[in-house]
């Protein structure tokens, strides 16, 4: 036991070597989760603010123009090009003006003032639908949440009244995102997909780094196994994952002002389940490339399916029904369900359990299998 744990450390220490040697991979690889968490945080946000509008009020009463004042003052709309008639919505839209023409009606106020429902016309830019659909949200919640002052002058007593419509308005609550952040949503998913760039790849180019330089037969005329080996290559990277993930917490913690919920101990255990899947998606990877270069590309081909069919960015519910029971067997919908649980809804074990032991299922069945191709390997 004591020869074995002597050997696995050798390799260890040889891979930590060659890890220090090459400064430049090292560099990347503390500077990849900064990076990602800057562009998903910035760049990459699903809210829509400052939608160009163009406002064609037939009314032109006071009533539409604080209509168009409660729009312009929610930071969600500015007027950004200016609109004489319905006629101008194509030249709008086709210049690319404005993303949102409305239209209000010329009986606009009349209808409000006797309490009669108003319909105004809305014309969106579809050719972004994700913009075209928020932008759309955002005026309806403020068209049914905002009420309109409309002065209710009674003629026979001369008494000028203030009514406010619509009488029934929405009070929109979020749960876990109460403000809505999308970078609250994206940080946890930035660790998971993180995880499996650094160590799907890295983790298969160092094997492969070996037979391209020849030291994997001087590797097999050791006295070592198959399984210190494995161990062996596999510790440093483990202790990589570990730093990408405390790089990403603390970054998206202190700058981000992104609050975890739940226990960061659990993350940290869970997390470890997750990271030897990667290894052994890195190592069945390594078994099927012969250069660096076929690893690189074919942990690519391994990436970003994951991405797509794991919920990272796009919900799994809208997904087709068949490619909805294909997202069952990636391993990174578990591990991104998991962390968006701990950080964004203070989830424990209770209610990560059943995601816990598939991706723990899913680590042995991938080790195992990554096992057998590499003791062939190097038989």
């Amino acid at each position: 036991m004591r020869a074995s744990l002597a050997r696995i450390f050798r390799v260890i220490w040889k891979e930590v070597i060659q890890i220090r040697r090459d400064r430049r991979m090292f560099g990347i690889v503390l500077m990849m989760p900064v990076l990602e968490l800057f562009i998903f945080g910035y760049v990459v946000a699903t809210e829509v603010d400052d939608v160009a509008l163009a406002v064609c009020d037939y009314s032109r009463t006071a009533e539409s123009r604080a209509y168009v004042d409660q729009l312009t003052k929610s930071g969600w709309f500015r007027i950004a090009a200016p609109c004489a008639g319905i006629n101008d919505t194509d030249r709008i839209l086709d210049r690319g003006e404005a993303k949102l023409v409305l239209a209000i009606p010329p009986d606009f106020a009349d209808l409000l003032r006797r309490g009669k429902p108003v319909q105004v016309m809305a014309a969106v830019d579809g050719s972004n639908s994700n913009t075209a659909t928020i932008a759309l949200g955002y005026l309806e919640q403020i068209t049914l949440s905002q009420a309109i002052d409309v002065q209710l002058v009674d003629k026979s007593l001369g008494v000028t009244a203030t009514a406010r419509h619509p009488v029934v308005a929405v009070e929109p609550r979020a749960w876990f995102n109460p403000e809505l952040r999308s970078v609250n949503f994206m940080v946890p998913a930035i660790i998971c997909v993180l995880l499996m760039e650094s160590l799907v790849i890295l983790t298969a180019m160092a094997i492969v780094r070996e037979k391209e330089r020849g030291t994997m037969e001087q590797l097999i005329v050791t006295p070592i196994r198959a399984f210190e080996l494995i161990a062996g290559k596999a510790v440093p990277f483990i202790g990589l994952g570990y730093l990408n993930v405390a790089i990403v917490v603390l970054v998206g913690t202190f700058w981000f002002q992104v609050p975890i919920a739940g226990s960061l101990w659990l993350l940290i255990a869970l997390t470890g389940l997750f990271i030897v899947t990667c290894l052994g998606l890195g190592l069945v990877v390594s078994a099927i490339s012969n250069t660096q270069q076929q690893a690189s590309m074919t942990g690519q081909f391994v990436l970003l399916p994951s991405m797509f069919f794991s919920g990272f960015m796009f919900p799994i519910a809208s997904m087709p029904p068949v490619v909805q029971k294909l997202t069952y067997v990636i391993p990174l919908r578990y591990y991104i369900s998991i962390t968006r649980g701990i950080f964004l809804k203070g989830a424990g074990w209770a209610e990560l359990r059943d995601e816990a032991l598939i991706l723990g299922v899913y680590g042995i069945a991938i080790l195992s299998l990554a096992t057998i191709f590499f003791r062939k390997q190097i038989r």
